[in-house]
């Protein structure tokens, strides 16, 4: 099969962190009705599509890779995370 028209988006998975490695476990179960691994590229499309069906919950959406502004102070999503945990 060509691969010509297609185009691959990897995600990579940290299997040193607790939380992508549960994703990935998760990502990669067996159907239990044929046995087979699940098909993870229909699955991320499936998931991504029924995130488009989604009324926007806001006007605001984050993405991971930028930075966030509060109060004239910029903090990453992983800073702004972790000050979170601590309220």
């Amino acid at each position: 099969m060509s691969n010509e028209g297609r185009k691959n988006k990897p995600v990579r998975f940290n299997i040193s962190d607790e939380h992508d490695f549960a994703l990935l476990n998760h990502a990669e179960q067996t159907n239990l009705l044929t046995g087979k691994p699940r098909n993870v590229s229909k699955y991320v499309k499936r998931l991504i599509e029924e995130d488009m069906k989604r009324p926007l919950q806001s006007k605001f959406r984050i993405d991971r890779n930028e930075p966030i502004i509060i109060e004239e102070e910029t903090y990453s999503i992983e800073t702004k995370e972790a000050m979170n945990s601590f309220i």
